[in-house]
């Protein structure tokens, strides 16, 4: 395994992790391994046995993520079937630095409550959000669709969650590094929106939305809430004025950038798909006050 960073977690972890592949002779030294308070737990002989009987379900290790301190090191990795799980090391701060605790768990462990479905349809929710809205802001980057909502939002009193303050958020904990931060974002909104629309609350989501199953999730929360569903997508019909506004926006959102790529949203624009149902497709070339009253007679209809 190659080191990145050198510390006495991550040594240990290193030991685990090889037992986990499968080295052949690995454990003979298990006896100096471990912290007294580990082995009146469990003894190193038992230890050792466990782990090379996983070593079938592990083998190869495959790190895909790691947080290393002085005294508590993680891997994550992944399975032959694509899941992924958590190898964690605890050692003593001094040396020789032997292990006070470590374990494999799932990334998702099994004891959670279960996570919300593709399909709301039949979930255990009251239909208590008679009167409230769901509201989905819909468009590529630059295209105006926070500026619409944002301005939505302060004038019915709704709540406003949008993706790029989100994901700003987790960026100080590697959030812009995660293998897919948009399904990550989707999660987090539909949770919020469910949280609003539980306790009888209107939401507003800014969310480019370009994944046809993630508008039939939140198409689907709305009815089973009892809620009405609001779209609204927006576009520029002029190239010029869409990238300008991409490439010279100031938003100020903490951890996330202003200006935008253009050839990305150029890319994205050209497989968009078009909603189904009925939903408000806006030009925001036109002047942003006739925008938005079009935007709230649509919302409050």
């Amino acid at each position: 395994m190659h080191r990145f960073a050198a510390s006495p977690a991550l040594t240990r972890l290193e030991w685990v992790l090889d037992g986990l592949d499968g080295k052949p002779g690995w454990g003979a030294d298990a006896s100096d391994v471990f912290a007294a308070e580990f082995a009146a737990f469990v003894t190193p002989e038992r230890y050792v046995e466990v782990t090379r009987g996983r070593a079938a379900d592990h083998a190869p290790v495959v790190v895909v993520g790691l947080d290393v301190g002085e005294t508590t090191a993680r891997a994550r990795i992944r399975h032959h079937d694509g899941s992924v799980a958590v190898v964690s090391c605890v050692v003593e701060a001094a040396r020789p630095h032997r292990i006070i605790s470590t374990w494999v768990a799932g990334l998702v462990p099994t004891d959670l409550t279960p996570g919300l479905p593709a399909d709301f349809t039949g979930y255990d929710l009251p239909s208590t959000a008679t009167g409230a809205r769901l509201v989905v802001f819909s468009g590529m980057p630059g295209s105006g669709k926070s500026t619409l909502a944002d301005a939505a939002g302060a004038e019915l009193g709704i709540p406003v969650f949008a993706t790029d303050w989100l994901l700003g958020a987790l960026t100080p904990f590697g959030g812009r590094y995660f293998e897919d931060s948009f399904a990550m974002a989707e999660e987090v909104l539909t949770t919020l929106a469910l949280r609003q629309l539980a306790a009888g609350q209107s939401a507003i989501l800014d969310h480019p939305t370009e994944q046809v199953a993630t508008r039939e999730r939140w198409r689907s929360l709305a009815r089973r809430a009892g809620a009405e569903f609001r779209v609204v997508v927006c576009h520029c019909s002029d190239p010029q004025v869409h990238r300008a506004r991409l490439e010279t926006r100031s938003r100020g959102i903490p951890g996330w950038h202003d200006s935008g790529d253009w050839h990305d949203v150029q890319r994205r624009l050209a497989k968009f798909p078009s909603w189904a149902g009925e939903a408000l497709s806006l030009d925001t070339v036109q002047p942003r006050e006739r925008s938005l009253a079009a935007v709230i007679r649509h919302i409050t209809a």
